[in-house]
């Protein structure tokens, strides 16, 4: 018989930007991260998928998937079949505007048992396939074979006048969502003991106390996965380029969960650590921040979030942070044409993207356009094979003889086609400068000090460390991260 394959814990670190990372190991002040890294493996330049935003990279992490493989946009999005747009809790100003109930129903519910393509399987899906068992903390994308009652608090019920009620989801054996549901028995009173309440426990404090609870349980997951989310929120509203409070926060937790072991060799002997980041984050000007792209196209008319079926309006904009998505609802002779002239005046722009049959387009103000697709002229570092016309500028690519290399957009053919071939995705991807975001359905009212969601390197580099294992990632990205994970487990007999 082969051995017992050693289990996984997989963490997930929202907004972990290699350069905080750098600087806090610097400062000597990740102790659990250093020992993790020195025992094992390190890549600053793990690349993201595009758009660099949570839902549609923690699909990808919990997927393997691509974009155009699990169906998920971003997290503002248009819903060509059911004629709305979708808001998974882009901010308290869209959940205002859409509706606390249709929110909450398509970020408790919808995310994961209707948007998320059923063509792809989940690693919680995957792994129990095999017989393995599965549990994870805090999870964005959950969906596998156990039916549990999440329960609605009833402040929330109350403010919804108990239009948002208690309702079934599907999940992994083990399974903690926050304060929606946590496993009966000792885990469920100590933490209302605890409090650890903010975000409705979705919090850092609430997936390292749940964390160190499955791993006292006999016996242990095979897999679990641990969802950090508060570096997001700081990043996004104090200091996206290191966050040095929060992540040596982070660490502390990582520490408790080696804690739980006799040792953090031992952790290492019994367990594989992988720890990835989702997407990084860039800094926002001071002012003018605020791409205003309703008013760029203001002579169509423009769906709303709220409005439910949307049938007489021109276009839909999803503002995604530094990444938006246009939708054109009705279609006209040379609509696009006209559009794409009218965001050219915005130099704050970065890159207007487009398909056309099997090419696609990108085209930035002052710039001519790039066009591509798959073929076999031109090969990059990750071995994909492309045909490559016009400006190699508009996307800092270097041709040399048939080798292309990346600038500051890494893997930005692969990822654009993947954006673009998504079902769900607009008919135009607008993406700003770095400094800059885009107005829309969705966007911040008040935008805070750093963003993410476009293909710059600033929004899509995140670290990854790999520890307890000889086995790693060469040229990692997040599509790889998934099913790296499943090849450490030997096949179930």
């Amino acid at each position: 018989m082969p051995p017992q394959p050693k289990t996984v814990i997989y963490m997930i670190i929202d907004s972990f930007h290699p350069r905080a990372l750098r600087h806090c190991l610097g400062q000597g002040k990740l102790p659990a991260l250093s020992y993790l890294i020195q025992q094992g493996h390190l890549d600053e330049q793990c690349v993201s998928v595009f758009p660099t935003i949570t839902p549609v990279c923690t699909s990808t992490l919990t997927t393997g998937a691509p974009p155009a493989g699990h169906g998920i946009p971003g997290i503002i999005w248009y819903h060509r079949g059911e004629r709305r747009i979708v808001d998974y809790g882009a901010n308290w100003w869209s959940i205002w505007k859409n509706g606390l109930v249709q929110t909450c129903q398509d970020m408790i519910f919808n995310l994961n048992h209707k948007h998320l393509s059923w063509q792809v399987h989940t690693i919680y899906e995957e792994l129990e396939a095999r017989g393995l068992n599965t549990a994870a903390v805090n999870p964005i994308i959950f969906r596998a074979n156990t039916r549990y009652e999440v329960h609605i608090p009833l402040l929330l019920k109350l403010i919804t006048l108990f239009q948002v009620d208690n309702g079934k989801v599907y999940g992994p054996q083990g399974f903690c969502l926050g304060r929606l549901y946590q496993p009966p028995g000792a885990l469920r009173q100590d933490i209302k003991n605890m409090r650890f309440w903010a975000k409705l426990g979705v919090n850092d404090n609430f997936s390292a106390v749940v964390a160190q609870w499955f791993l006292r349980q006999k016996p242990r997951a095979n897999l679990l996965t641990i969802y950090f989310p508060d570096m997001d929120s700081t990043a996004h509203a104090k200091n996206p380029d290191c966050c040095e409070p929060c992540l040596t926060k982070i660490d502390q937790k990582i520490a408790a969960i080696l804690d739980c072991f006799p040792s953090w060799s031992g952790a290492l002997e019994e367990n594989v650590f992988v720890l990835v980041g989702d997407h990084g984050q860039s800094a926002l000007e001071r002012r003018g921040k605020t791409i205003k792209l309703p008013k760029l196209l203001k002579n169509y008319s423009q769906a709303k979030l709220g409005e439910n079926p949307v049938e007489d309006k021109d276009i839909a904009i999803c503002s995604n942070e530094r990444v938006a998505y246009i939708y054109i609802i009705r279609h006209r002779p040379g609509m696009r044409k006209d559009i794409v002239r009218h965001l050219l005046t915005e130099p704050r722009i970065d890159q207007i993207i487009w398909r056309e049959d099997q090419w696609y387009h990108v085209q930035q103000p002052g710039k001519n356009k790039l066009s591509f697709c798959k073929g076999d002229k031109y090969t990059d570092i990750y071995g994909q094979s492309w045909q490559i016309t016009g400006d190699p500028k508009s996307l800092d690519l270097q041709l040399d003889g048939n080798y292309i290399t990346y600038g500051q957009y890494p893997n930005a053919l692969a990822r654009i086609a993947d954006c673009l071939d998504n079902p769900h995705a607009g008919d135009m991807v607008i993406t700003a400068k770095p400094g800059y975001l885009l107005g829309g359905e969705g966007a911040p009212p008040f935008p805070g000090a750093g963003s993410h969601g476009s293909l710059h390197r600033e929004d899509s580099l995140v670290p990854l460390i790999i520890s307890g294992t000889s086995a790693k990632i060469e040229k990692p990205r997040l599509v790889d991260v998934m099913p790296f994970i499943c090849s450490l487990f030997h096949p179930q007999g």
